[in-house]
């Protein structure tokens, strides 16, 4: 269970790339468009999980709302990573950035293709 913070309108099965692995697709009343996308080992699990938990402290919370207790809403999240939190890491300091690759062991770099490479899977 995963809260979007609206009210989901269509959902579809959808393989984005031709012998790439199926997506769930949705889209909402206000107009947003989300994809789940399955991680494909255990690395990339603990990699993205990581980050979006070094993510959440990264910066004051959105609103005023801690993500965690937001995500959560209706249910606990589980086994649900948040993609656009992750995608926050571009948007922060050089300084903050570095920081939080070497907690993954990481280079900023190699964080930024990971995310590009995970953000391929779906455009």
């Amino acid at each position: 269970m995963f809260h979007v913070d609206d009210t989901v309108t269509a959902i579809q099965r959808a393989e984005m790339q031709a012998g790439g692995t199926q997506s769930l697709l949705y889209a909402t009343v206000g107009g947003a468009l989300g994809a789940m996308t399955p991680f494909l080992n255990r690395e990339e699990v603990d990699f993205f999980s990581h980050l979006e938990m070094h993510m959440r402290q990264a910066g004051p919370p959105l609103c005023g709302n801690d993500h965690l207790r937001y995500r959560s809403y209706f249910a606990p999240v589980k086994d649900v990573i948040d993609g656009d939190l992750c995608e926050q890491y571009a948007a922060l300091g050089r300084d903050q950035q570095r920081s939080i690759a070497e907690q993954l062991d990481a280079t900023p770099s190699e964080v930024l293709k990971r995310l590009e490479s995970r953000r391929e899977l779906v455009v």
